[in-house]
């Protein structure tokens, strides 16, 4: 089994310092903090933790592709959002010694969710 890039980089430790970096990050941005305004603090951080983990190379075990886009069909993310959440996010990465390379690794992943999270006009 190959190394992830969760492992390759300190596991929960760096998960911790770019969960709280990302966060930090997000509710600076009010058009992107509306998005969690409804949600508790710990369901939140949750929320970025198992995003992080997840970009990160660790499979999701608890949340299939038809739950994440179920769980974010009601917050009516646009596109724009989702692509400033994972700028936001390779910032974090940069600014916490990702090389260029595994960056590219992390945005690839994110891609391939985007459309399980990007609901905005979509039938409910």
């Amino acid at each position: 089994m190959s190394e992830t890039l969760f492992d390759k980089y300190g596991g929960v430790p760096t998960v911790t310092e770019l969960v709280r970096d990302f966060h930090e990050r997000l509710m600076r941005r009010p058009h992107i903090r509306r998005y969690f305004a409804d949600m508790p603090t710990d369901k939140l951080i949750s929320h970025h933790i198992e995003y992080v983990t997840f970009a990160l190379g660790k499979p999701r075990t608890n949340v299939s592709s038809k739950q994440l886009h179920e769980q974010h069909l009601t917050t009516g993310v646009t596109k724009a959002s989702y692509n400033l959440m994972v700028d936001l996010f390779v910032d974090s990465l940069q600014d916490n010694g990702f090389t260029d390379e595994d960056i590219q690794i992390v945005v690839a992943r994110l891609g391939g969710v985007t459309g399980d999270i990007v609901t905005k006009g979509i039938e409910k």
